[in-house]
């Protein structure tokens, strides 16, 4: 299973502000450190104009439930992969 997640800049964490925020390492900081997203899951993660994109991969049903999950859900748009 699939998700993607776009969170839209106005909903970016404030203190998140890295010297270039379109390198990959500091997206990925930002999930693993700010969003609390294991690093395993996250198939691609990348800013770009319209905020920060988040594809996640081999995610269990279980995960769902999860606070970084929910908290992911409900700061993002989101897209599940058919």
């Amino acid at each position: 299973m699939e998700d993607f997640f776009i969170i839209p800049e106005n909903k970016i964490e404030a203190a998140w502000n890295p010297p270039d925020r379109s390198l990959e390492l500091f997206v990925l900081d930002y999930c693993e450190e700010v969003l609390n997203i294991p690093l395993f899951v996250v198939e691609d993660a990348f800013y770009t104009d319209e905020g920060v994109e988040i594809e996640l991969k081999n995610l269990e049903d279980w995960m769902i439930g999860e606070d970084w999950y929910i908290n992911l859900f409900r700061l993002s748009n989101y897209a599940k992969a058919s």
